[in-house]
């Protein structure tokens, strides 16, 4: 444990904390500290190491610009900094989660600035990083194939009182009868 670029040992009590907000196993919750703190080793990841790490997963385009949006959701304390915790409750959401939480999970994601709503600018915003990110791989019907179309679509159906506007209710319940929004939000590689 001496010098600041050592590996850190969690405790068994940080183990079972942490146990109780994620759906992983404590020993999935050691492996992933152990693989957090050898590319981490002060403990705190940057958002360019955070999207260095989703494009080893995703490489079919450029995926900074939707991990800047995953990484603004992980990081609780808004530091710029994801520490371990913040890192293994997002990554438990979104692999694990229930549908609801993903959804609310994506539901602040598409929320860029934070306000109650969310916008066609902001929609726009996401739907644009998740195009970014499938390259020249999308694989989407016609009406819905450009970042424009599918913002469109989207917004007719979720946008139910027509103000230009889409609330948490409004987007959960949207998503869950848009199968094309439903499935791009559970994975967002499925445009391809």
């Amino acid at each position: 444990m001496g010098s600041s670029g050592s590996k850190r040992e969690i405790s068994d009590e940080e183990i079972k904390k942490i146990h109780q907000t994620v759906e992983f196993s404590e020993e999935e919750i050691r492996r992933w500290f152990k693989g957090f703190h050898d590319k981490c080793p002060k403990g705190k990841m940057t958002k360019d190491e955070f999207a260095k790490m989703y494009s080893e997963m995703f490489s079919t385009g450029d995926v900074s610009f939707f991990a800047g949006h995953v990484f603004r959701t992980f990081d609780k304390n808004k530091d710029d900094y994801l520490n371990f915790r913040e890192f293994i409750e997002g990554l438990s959401i979104i692999s694990r989660g229930t549908r609801e939480d993903k959804l609310r999970w994506a539901f602040e994601m598409y929320n860029v600035d934070g306000g109650r709503v969310v916008t066609k600018k902001e929609m726009m915003e996401i739907v644009k990083s998740i195009f970014q990110a499938a390259g020249n791989t999308v694989n989407l019907p016609p009406d819905e194939n450009t970042p424009d179309k599918l913002t469109y679509k989207i917004f007719a159906h979720l946008d139910k009182n027509d103000d230009g506007t889409i609330t948490l209710d409004e987007f959960i319940s949207g998503a869950k009868s848009y199968p094309t929004f439903l499935r791009m939000l559970e994975n967002p590689a499925s445009v391809r």
